[in-house]
């Protein structure tokens, strides 16, 4: 009688412990989805000396990347006007580097310095014509921080 019983409750607890190990089965974590600008950390650099920074943080929701599966997003910002524009792009993700790809503009490389379910962060660097000085190059730091929009 007893080994009747243990036959009817063993499968019952095999399916149990199957059904927890699935849901203990952690998703990948990728670019897909849309991500808030919370911070742009913008450093200028002169001969390799920081001359300048700038941190914004006063982002609205109509800031945000969304990126598709597909290889494809867009990029909403607020305008002057107090409408977002619209950019599309194209990327490619492998490793840490990110390429953004915008219609004819050269390809963008970002590092991805930070990439979790919520958070996401990028590097990049790029030289520029110094203003006050020109022919003389500067680079300019650029450090953005997102967040991923709640489902």
């Amino acid at each position: 009688m007893k080994h009747k019983y243990l036959l009817l409750i063993l499968p019952a607890l095999l399916l149990c412990l199957y059904a927890c190990k699935k849901a203990a089965q952690s998703k990948a974590i990728t670019l897909t989805g849309r991500w808030f600008i919370t911070k742009h950390d913008l450093k200028l650099l002169k001969g390799g000396v920081q001359v300048g920074q700038t941190i914004r943080t006063d982002y609205t929701s109509d800031d945000f990347d969304q990126f598709f599966d597909d290889g494809t997003g867009y990029q909403s910002a607020r305008g002057n006007n107090n409408s977002p524009s619209l950019n599309t792009f194209h990327y490619t993700f492998k490793d840490s580097t990110l390429t953004i790809y915008i219609n004819a503009s050269p390809a963008v490389v970002e590092k991805v310095t930070k990439l979790t379910a919520t958070e996401f962060a990028v590097h990049y660097e790029t030289e520029i014509a110094d203003p006050n000085n020109p022919g003389q190059p500067a680079t300019e730091v650029d450090d953005y921080e997102f967040i991923r929009q709640a489902l």
